[in-house]
């Protein structure tokens, strides 16, 4: 890092239409600077204080980088970014732009979808018999989950996998556990339509709304035409389901300047989530998901070796993403890596709800994933080196992760 932030020095001074002692380019050569001198000063990355330098030099840095930017009046490139083009920090309230991942532009977010969408995400119209609604698996106490290891049926049987929580669900390129559709829209109707799920018909529901004299204005007023339509519908549910996302928890406050928005024992634990425990690995911060920055156009999955549940005693055998793609080897029992925003609030945890508290998830990360508990899983991108983390060092890790819940 020190070679890439010397870089960035150097550029600057390069492109700057401005005097050498100008004030702007000054102090990001004396931030900059600063930030080098403490990175050279600590070269042992699961010994580094990662809590402290991120605010009190990494996020100094972007903010007087948006400040030249300003001043050299440097344009803004015409494409749909996934962070604002106006963020002073990944960690500003509104750094992320929710129209980066939708699949065009006549499905652009807005207040009023959202607002119509959360209508109908509560309401029983959307399933066959009228009897259930997407907030029935997805409970807003509990983070958007269900709080069961597997949800239920329509019949009262259990379903295949756990009910994922949908809060910063808008930033995946990919949905489900086995990111079988590419956006939420497609993963709205995907679960309406499922016999199991819902069971609802898109075209009879169409057609219960374009009755209706509480929706259809509002479908009119938002998209501009006589009728509900499919995509409208799906785009409603998607913009609502994208409005859950608040950034507004500890972790955020305090890497918004207030220091004491964490504990001591929160800090600790996100140095260790990033250094030593290695989770930062696959959960990409500041999202905390699998989405790739710092372009943010990929959501990655990974392969761990899950067990059926805590005791790590049996191999679960779900394909996951590998369902759809057979003969691609790497893809065998992988799924999407999920937020750990609110994740104290999702439990039972992984694709199967096998672990009951984030406890048994440490211990089997700890461990080296399923190889590490001897499972044969030749693809497993985890490493499986395990990780040495101490009872105390893990329960700091999970008491950092505490501090991603929003407020």
């Amino acid at each position: 890092m020190p070679y890439s932030l010397e870089s960035v020095k150097l550029t600057l001074q390069q492109i700057s239409t401005q005097q050498p002692q100008d004030k702007v380019l000054k102090n990001i050569n004396t931030a900059i600077d600063s930030a080098i001198t403490v990175l050279r000063k600590n070269t042992d990355r699961d010994r580094f204080d990662y809590v402290n330098f991120i605010p009190a030099h990494l996020n100094t840095i972007s903010s007087l980088l948006l400040e030249f930017k300003k001043q050299e009046n440097i344009p803004d490139i015409e494409v749909t970014s996934a962070l604002s083009k106006n963020a002073a920090t990944f960690f500003s309230k509104n750094a992320f732009n929710p129209n980066a991942f939708v699949p065009g532009k006549e499905f652009a977010f807005s207040d009023e979808k959202a607002a119509l969408g959360k209508k109908l995400f509560n309401d029983n119209i959307l399933s066959n018999s009228n009897n259930r609604s997407c907030a029935t698996c997805h409970i807003p106490e509990k983070a958007f989950t269900d709080g069961l290891a597997k949800s239920m049926s329509l019949e009262n049987a259990e379903l295949h996998r756990n009910a994922p929580s949908l809060n910063y669900a808008g930033f995946q390129h990919g949905q489900f556990w086995d990111m079988r559709k590419d956006d939420l829209e497609g993963q709205s109707s995907d679960v309406i339509s499922n016999k199991e799920e819902m069971h609802g018909d898109l075209n009879l529901i169409l057609g219960k709304i374009n009755r209706d004299t509480k929706y259809l204005p509002e479908f009119k007023k938002i998209y501009k035409t006589s009728k509900a339509e499919t995509w409208q519908l799906q785009n409603v549910l998607a913009s609502y389901i994208r409005s859950l996302a608040k950034f507004n928890s500890n972790f955020d406050e305090y890497m918004r300047g207030n220091r004491s928005a964490m504990t001591e024992s929160q800090k600790r634990g996100f140095n260790l989530f990033v250094g030593k425990g290695q989770c930062a690995l696959c959960h990409f911060i500041p999202l905390f998901n699998g989405t790739v920055p710092p372009n943010f156009k990929k959501t990655e999955q990974e392969v761990l070796g899950t067990a059926v549940n805590g005791d790590n005693k049996m191999f679960d055998q779900d394909l996951g993403r590998g369902k759809f793609h057979e003969l691609v080897e790497a893809l065998q029992h992988s799924f999407k890596t999920p937020t750990l925003r609110n994740i104290s609030k999702t439990a039972p945890y992984m694709h199967n709800g096998g672990y009951k508290t984030l406890k048994e998830v440490m211990n089997f990360y700890n461990k080296g994933g399923g190889k590490g508990f001897g499972f044969k899983v030749e693809n497993q991108t985890l490493s499986d080196t395990p990780l040495q983390l101490t009872d105390k060092e893990t329960d700091e890790i999970i008491d950092f992760m505490h501090a991603l819940d929003d407020q």
